[in-house]
Parts: C-alpha cells; sequence; structure tokens
C-alpha cells in the first residue's frame, strides 16, 4: 500500500481525537482498545508501533483482535514515553529513553483472551507506576497480497478499584547463537532475584521461532528446585496458567532454558527480530502485595547466562512435552501472504448484460445466484411520493443467473425469472433449496423452487404494488434469511423493522423501530444469520451492522468512523465482512473498501478493497457504489454486486492463505472467570488511533482525561451521523441521486 492510502486512512481517524478508548463499561469495567492505524506491510519482517496515552486504572483481561495469517506476533508495553511523538512509527523501538519500559501482553500463534486472577491486576496511569502510554508494536512476517489494511490490536479490560495484588511481567531472553546440524541445543538464562518484596508467578508464555522446540523455566529456593512451567512454542503462544501457588524470594535463582532443532540448518542462526533469526524468550507473569515496594520499578528483565548455576537444573526442563497436532495445527503461522486478490470483475455472465447487482445468494450446490435488474435501473423517477412504482410493468428479462465459478472462469448454469419482478433486491437459498426474494418496486417477500429451467412461485407476502406499515404489507423490504423454521426479513427503505414470518409466509412477530438507538434502525439494507443462528443487521443509513438475537436484542454493533453508511453484510466462521454503499463526503477519491471485524469484538480487524495499480492516480476500476456482499461456503472467495450507474459489476475476491484455520475465540481463563462480554445495552463503537497525538496535542489530551473522568466517551458522534432529512424517513433509493 502506498504512503498517500495510508495517509488518507490515518485523516479519516483524526476526526475522532482520541477514540482508540471504547468505553462501553458493564459494572465498574471500560474496555480500552489500542489498534493499528490500517496498516499494510511494507517489507519482509516490518515492525511498526502506535501509542496512545494511558487512562489511569487496573487493567484486568486483555483480548487480542489479530490471527496468525497476517500477524506474526503483538507486544503491548507500558512506557513512560513512547519512543516517538508521533502516534505511528515504523521500526522496532517501543519506549523511548530516560524512563520505565514495561511488557503488559504479548500475543502470536492466535492465542486467546487473558484473564487476571481476582484480586490481581496490571496498574496503568498512575505517577507511582510509571506507565503514562501503552505502545502496541505489530510484526508482520511479510506483506500481505493484494489491497489490505490491518487493524489489529488488544483491548484492555480496565477497573477502577485497586486491587490487593499488582501484575508485572518478567521476561527472560538469551542472545547465545544456535549451531547447526544439532538435534537438541539449549539456551540458557540466569538470574538471582534480589528484592525485599517477594513475587508469586501465576502465568507464563513461551516463545521462539521455528526452531524451538520447548521452553522451560525454573526457580531455586534452599537447594530445590521448582517449576514455574514448561510449554512447546510451536503451540499457541498464550500465558498460561501455573497451578500452583508460587514464592520467590530474596535470593532465590531463576533460571530458563530454550531447546532448539537445528538439524536443517547449514549456518548458525542468530538470536534476533527477523524471520531468518530466533528467540529465546520466557514470559513470567506475576503478582506481588499492592502495599510493597514495586520490585523492578524500571521493568523486569533476565538476559545472563551463568553456565555454572545451571549445572544441576532439572531434566524435566529439557525433556520434550508429547505432540499435540491439534494445537501445533491452529497456531501454523502461513508461509504464503494472507491477502484478498481481486480475481475478476464480471460485467457479463454467459453472454447476459449485467444489470444493477442488487443481490447474492449461494445454494447447497455452491453456485452462485446472481439478481440482478436487467434494464431497469432505480434512480429518482422509479416512485412516486408515496413509494408507489410508477412502471409496474415486469422487467421482460431473467434475472436471476445461476452460475458456477472456477477460478476466475464462469459457467451461466441456468437463467430465471423473466416477467416475474419488478424491482429486484434481496435474494436468500436455504437448506431445502428453496429460494426467498424481496421484491422493492411489488412490496412483496415471496418463496420460490427451481423445477428445471423454470421459477415455481410457492406464496408471494404482501399486497403487490401496495406499501404499507401493517402485518399485510411491506414497503420496500430489502433482505431475507432463515433461521430454524423461521425467515427474517429486513423491511427496510419506509417501515425500518425486521418482520418474522413461518416458512409458509404467516406474520409472527417483527421488531425494531425507526431510528438511531440501540435496536432501532435506519433504513435496515440487508440481513444474514451467523454460524450460531443470531442475525446480522445492515443498518444502512445509521452506518453499522447490529449483531442480535432472533428475538431482536442487540449483542454488539460494528461501527467506525471509517465508514457512515453500510449497505451488506456477510458472516462467515466468527467474521463479518461489510461494505458501504457510498465514501465518506470529503473522501470520494480514496475510495470505498470492505471492512472486517470479528464476532463479539465489535471492531473491524482488516479491510479490503479493488487492486491498485502503482500510484492512486494509476489505479484501476474501484468500486462504483456496492449493494450486496456474500462469501463462498468455503470462505475462499467473496463477491460484491455493484449497482453504480452504467457501471453494474460483479466483483470478485480470492482469499489467499495457506490454509483455512478457524480461529481460537475462547477465553483462556488461567481457571479464573471469564472476560466479561458486553452489556447489551451499551452501544459499542471503535474509532482509529493514528497521529492524534500529534495534530491535536495537549488539549485534545485534557480534553480526553476530563471525558474519561465523567465516564463519558471521547468523541460526539453525532458529527459522523447521516443528516436526518424527508429521504431518510422514506424515500431513500438506490440510485446515486437521492444518496
Amino acid at each position: 500500500m502506498n504512503d498517500r492510502i495510508l495517509f488518507s486512512l490515518i485523516l479519516l481517524s483524526i476526526g475522532c481525537c482520541f477514540d482508540a478508548v471504547r468505553t462501553t463499561k458493564n459494572e465498574e469495567i471500560q474496555k480500552f482498545t489500542i489498534q493499528m492505524i490500517g496498516y499494510s506491510p511494507q517489507k519482509t519482517d516490518d515492525y511498526v508501533a502506535v501509542s496512545v496515552e494511558a487512562t489511569p486504572g487496573y487493567v484486568v483481561g486483555f483480548e487480542p483482535m489479530a490471527h496468525a495469517d497476517r500477524v506474526h506476533h503483538m507486544l503491548l508495553y507500558g512506557c513512560t514515553m513512547p519512543a516517538s511523538d508521533q502516534g505511528f512509527w515504523r521500526g522496532m523501538e517501543t519506549c523511548g529513553w530516560g524512563g520505565g519500559s514495561y511488557i503488559l501482553y504479548a500475543w502470536a500463534r492466535n492465542a486467546p483472551n487473558l484473564v487476571l486472577p481476582k484480586d490481581v491486576a496490571f496498574s496503568v496511569g498512575h505517577e507511582q507506576d510509571g506507565i503514562k502510554y501503552f505502545v502496541l508494536q505489530v510484526h508482520y512476517a511479510q506483506p500481505f497480497a493484494g489491497e489490505v489494511h490491518d487493524f489489529s490490536g488488544v483491548t484492555m479490560h480496565i477497573s477502577q478499584r485497586k486491587p490487593m495484588n499488582l501484575a508485572a511481567v518478567m521476561l527472560f531472553v538469551s542472545g547465545t547463537p544456535i549451531p547447526p546440524q544439532l538435534p537438541a541445543f539449549q539456551n540458557n538464562i540466569t538470574c538471582m532475584f534480589s528484592s525485599s518484596t517477594p513475587i508469586h508467578p501465576f502465568a507464563f508464555r513461551t516463545h521462539t521461532h521455528a526452531m524451538g522446540r520447548l521452553v522451560s523455566a525454573f526457580f531455586k529456593h534452599d537447594g530445590h528446585w521448582t517449576k514455574i512451567g514448561k510449554r512447546n512454542p510451536q503451540w499457541p503462544q498464550l500465558f498460561e496458567a501455573i497451578p500452583s501457588k508460587l514464592t520467590i524470594g530474596k535470593g532465590d535463582q531463576m533460571s530458563a532454558s530454550c531447546r532448539f532443532d537445528s538439524m536443517d540448518k547449514n549456518r548458525t542462526v542468530n538470536m534476533g527480530a527477523m524471520g531468518v533469526d530466533e528467540m529465546c524468550n520466557f514470559y513470567m507473569m506475576f503478582h506481588y502485595d499492592a502495599k510493597m515496594e514495586n520490585p523492578y520499578p524500571q521493568g523486569a528483565i533476565c538476559s545472563q547466562d551463568h553456565p555454572n548455576l545451571m549445572k544441576d537444573y532439572p531434566a524435566d526442563g529439557f525433556e520434550l512435552l508429547p505432540t499435540r497436532p491439534e494445537l501445533e495445527h491452529h497456531a501454523h503461522q502461513s508461509k504464503i501472504p494472507f491477502g484478498i486478490v481481486q480475481e475478476a470483475i464480471h460485467e457479463k455472465l454467459g453472454g447476459i448484460k449485467l444489470g444493477q447487482v442488487a443481490g447474492l445468494a449461494f445454494n447447497n450446490q455452491k453456485q452462485l445466484l446472481v439478481f440482478h435488474r436487467a434494464e431497469r435501473v432505480w434512480d429518482a423517477n422509479t416512485f412516486d411520493n408515496y413509494n408507489i412504482l410508477l412502471d409496474k410493468t415486469p422487467i421482460k428479462d431473467p434475472v436471476i443467473l445461476v452460475v458456477s465459478f472456477n477460478g476466475n472462469q464462469t459457467r451461466l448454469d441456468k437463467k430465471l425469472g423473466a416477467g416475474k419482478f419488478q424491482l429486484p433486491h434481496g435474494i436468500y437459498v436455504d437448506k431445502d433449496d428453496f429460494v426467498y426474494t424481496t421484491d422493492v418496486g411489488s412490496h412483496t417477500v415471496s418463496k420460490w423452487k427451481i423445477e428445471g429451467e423454470e421459477l415455481k412461485n410457492i406464496w408471494t407476502s404482501g399486497e403487490s404494488m401496495l406499501p404499507g406499515p401493517d402485518q399485510k404489507h411491506y414497503c420496500k423490504p430489502t433482505g431475507i434469511t432463515r433461521i430454524g423454521d423461521q425467515l427474517y426479513v429486513t423491511d427496510g427503505y419506509c417501515n425500518s423493522r425486521v418482520v418474522v414470518l413461518d416458512l409458509n409466509g404467516k406474520f409472527v412477530q417483527q421488531f425494531g423501530l425507526p431510528g438511531e438507538e440501540t435496536g432501532q434502525f435506519n433504513l435496515p439494507h440487508d440481513i444474514v444469520s451467523d454460524s450460531q443462528g443470531r442475525i446480522l443487521v445492515t443498518d444502512r443509513e445509521n452506518g453499522r451492522v447490529q449483531h442480535m438475537t432472533t428475538q431482536g436484542h442487540v449483542i454488539e454493533e460494528f461501527k467506525s468512523t471509517m465508514f457512515n453508511n453500510i449497505y451488506s453484510a456477510a458472516s462467515h466462521e466468527d467474521y463479518v465482512f461489510m461494505v458501504p454503499g457510498r465514501p465518506i463526503m470529503g473522501h470520494e477519491s480514496e475510495g470505498i473498501a470492505v471492512f472486517v471485524g470479528r464476532s463479539g469484538a465489535g471492531l473491524i480487524e482488516y479491510a479490503f478493497g479493488p487492486a491498485t495499480r502503482g500510484k492512486r492516480e494509476q489505479m484501476g476500476p474501484q468500486f462504483g457504489q456496492p449493494h450486496c456482499l456474500r462469501v463462498s461456503p468455503d470462505g475462499d472467495q467473496i463477491f460484491v454486486g455493484d449497482i453504480a450507474e452504467g457501471k453494474a459489476r460483479l466483483w470478485q475476491f480470492k482469499v489467499q492463505r495457506e490454509e483455512n484455520m478457524s480461529s481460537m475465540t475462547s477465553s483462556i481463563s488461567l481457571g479464573w472467570p471469564s472476560l466479561t462480554q458486553t452489556d447489551a445495552k451499551y452501544n459499542s463503537f471503535f474509532v482509529l488511533l493514528a497521529f492524534a497525538i500529534l495534530v491535536l496535542g495537549a488539549y485534545c489530551v485534557r480534553r480526553r482525561c476530563r471525558n474519561l473522568e465523567n465516564g463519558g466517551t471521547l468523541f460526539d458522534k453525532r458529527g459522523f451521523k447521516p443528516l436526518r432529512t424527508e429521504e431518510t424517513v422514506g424515500f431513500i433509493s438506490d440510485g446515486s441521486e437521492s444518496d
């Protein structure tokens, strides 16, 4: 990605001041997120960092937001001063000189959430703890393929209640090179504990690169060795609980060892940060009595090698653990660059010129059903002021194209629906191969069965050509999906509700009202289900996707200042894909991207878009007006339907990765309570970081602190909501003129 594109993403984030903080609260817990700025790595082993001023409190949990496909590792530091005052910088520097540097959290190889024990927390943002800034360092192993921008980060759960015990992390690190052609080579580290404040290790994490086979640590008290922990570094690199209570006191010896296999190497491998190097790291998370002095006021690190003190190191610290193929598979880091690559732009399918591509759906044979409008175009002259369609004649051409794909090659298998639709919008295929459609022109929802080359109507719900707000009418219904034995219809342009039907098309219930509060809608434009049997409603003009139960209760919402409208969403595994139909005003030249978040986080994790060719002025085709988005059942392909006037297209993207790997999203609670889920009554939103410190300066810092003290948010979201006009009440079309 070129610097101009990166700078444009940064400009979008500047308007939000310091809203990298998510101030959603549940009881006394505040969520504070620090994220990357939409970065696209420029080289192999690319290190970058972002910083944000620390909010005072006590960190009790960490939620990583990354995947090993994209990110090699992340390190979260607490710093007295960051290495740069720019808010974002390239390079390996984290904390600045002349102050403390404290490791708070580390992530790699798809490690899950981390929750600290009861009455244990990291003190941050206070004068006495030396942590005035958070710095997130992200290591990208290789550049992405395609136009992908990363927003990986960490969400901290912060309490305002001071715990009985304060947490810290000690890093054992070795710099000893590894000779070649050895089945087992040990790197050893030893330090003596000299503080009068006893420490209690309660969790540990190991880290090496590909040659590491085992990392262990023990401490020695009165001549007796006690295990702190040991783990295979090729497994997910989480903080693993220490099952027994340990105490390390003054005069005790602390030692760690890394075992490497260098049989496939023909040269000495040095310790270092690059992929061709190796690492020997053991992270020991410990706590100490909050009333006592900090045993490591400048940060805890052990890097000394004392061979004589390791002579009686326990044999258990060198012995390999039993193999766990499922863990190694989950933690596997792809050797192929992750990317989402533009594979094709289709303006014709089987010789048929595409009209506005309004809807997309996959059937059980993995064919794609393309629901387009042929020669009919929705513009400002399509409806009258009462939402009555002016041209009531059905579209004479086939509007449902059943297509098979082999790479970027297509085969048109069926063409259906000629003379049956006025203005197509949404389409869905259920597990029984029934096809469901919404027609905004006739204000109806229909169920169909494909029989040979014919589309047979099973039933139609709603009174054709007559819009209305009651149980027997719709007004420009937009999307439909099935969960269990019920259908969920977004009755979008006028009624701003979700209507629930049984499989015979009979009304069951409805939920939702016009508005911008949680559970309300301003043009629900699309609806899909997730793998857990919940719904995702694209709340178009509120610029969000609401993740809801089938009863209409909001679980979370996806919202960002990078977009102010969302036209369509799709779900695959635990990821949510969403696409705006219009760029933010003032940023039209930068185009539109597809944004991807993870279920349970409510935050954007990465974004992608059409391929670029060199500088922005020399780019290829860009999204015109994306209207619908769907992901193939195997997750390998993504299709976007475009309704831009004169440029109706079907965009095809290929997900590039070594293999499909499901994400581990459960919390590792170390035997203690898991992270508290966000209360549904609070809106969740995220805003990018990037250059806010430099641009807005001390004024925003002061305002930020005052807002946090008062429990408020840091940014007035109203400035990014669309203006409420008569059009947003019921006269919005898909056409660019009305939008």
